[in-house]
């Protein structure tokens, strides 16, 4: 039978955060959901699969070696039957009535994808609840030219129209190629490729984990070095595959988003940690001087402030994924 969404979760080797996450599903209360788990070359996940769970199928993949999160997510679209597809990490959750307000929204507006507001959270929350006291959101109003300069929308905030419903559909699809920033090369690819649009929920429908061991930041300052440098240059692959007249807004974003990175580099490298949340304080910086809410000639004193101020008591810098 085809389901009304097809919700596709990679997991390796994180079971009790799947089983939360499946949890969360769950609970959304709507019927005609599939969740597809890929298990990318982890550990058995069965035991934590939901079962007799009303209006809600599971379905499982499981790879003998791990082929990375892209390629377990496209694996997952290969087999969605759902009309409409959503995305949610392993250790991520699903707020109550997330999938209700994107499905509504997506079949009002005739758009091609929605993204809920993420609530951005240091320790773990429980499915089902909003974590208390976190200052911290994914909340930016959809601006495709913005997308053209940084990321502001989390894989997991995400749900949209199979194209693989109606015909086949493999442009819809993460490139494996790339290390990090699959889901932007997406976004891109869907906006200026395919003329999709996107519009945002403004009411919070993800919590979006970002844990001080998260694994992109452990084993030490060489090992951050090595992860931001990594950033730069696949951040450089992405802006290179969608060019942009060399004096324009963007194009004068994207070099503040290379200032960025130089700051970060030259902090890091004075035996400094980041910031607690650089990334997305640096973000909201670039928004703001994007859209006019900051000057543009303030831009990299901003960046500098928020990446290389820290508090006695934050967490380590975290990473976007």
């Amino acid at each position: 039978m085809t389901a009304t969404v097809s919700v596709i979760v990679p997991t390796r080797d994180r079971t009790a955060q799947l089983a939360d996450a499946l949890r969360s599903v769950a609970l959304q209360g709507i019927r005609g959901i599939e969740v597809v788990v890929i298990n990318d070359g982890g550990a058995d996940v069965a035991g934590v699969l939901p079962l007799g769970v009303r209006g809600m199928t599971v379905r499982l993949l499981s790879f003998p070696r791990s082929r990375g999160p892209a390629a377990a997510r496209n694996a997952g679209l290969e087999i969605a039957t759902g009309r409409f597809v959503a995305f949610l990490d392993d250790d991520d959750l699903y707020l109550p009535g997330h999938l209700d307000r994107a499905l509504a929204a997506l079949e009002r507006s005739g758009t091609d994808a929605v993204y809920a507001d993420c609530v951005l959270s240091g320790a773990r929350a429980v499915p089902g609840e909003v974590p208390a006291g976190s200052p911290y959101r994914y909340d930016f109003p959809y601006d495709p030219d913005m997308l053209s300069v940084a990321n502001f929308v989390p894989t997991t905030a995400v749900v949209a129209r199979n194209p693989a419903h109606t015909a086949p559909a493999s442009w819809f699809r993460f490139d494996p190629e790339l290390p990090i920033l699959v889901d932007w090369s997406l976004w891109l690819r869907l906006v200026h490729d395919r003329g999709w649009s996107f519009t945002r929920l403004s009411e919070p429908g993800v919590v979006y984990h970002r844990e001080p061991a998260d694994a992109s930041l452990a084993g030490g300052m060489a090992a951050r070095v090595a992860w931001l440098s990594q950033y730069e240059d696949t951040y450089r692959t992405v802006i290179a595959r969608w060019p942009v007249p060399p004096t324009g807004r963007v194009a004068r974003f994207r070099r503040h988003a290379l200032t960025m990175f130089a700051i970060a580099q030259e902090h890091l490298a004075t035996g400094a940690d980041l910031a607690p949340f650089a990334y997305e304080e640096a973000l909201r910086v670039l928004h703001a001087g994007f859209t006019g809410r900051l000057e543009e000639d303030r831009v990299p004193t901003h960046l500098t402030k928020v990446l290389t101020t820290r508090t006695t008591t934050g967490p380590r810098a975290a990473a976007p994924r």
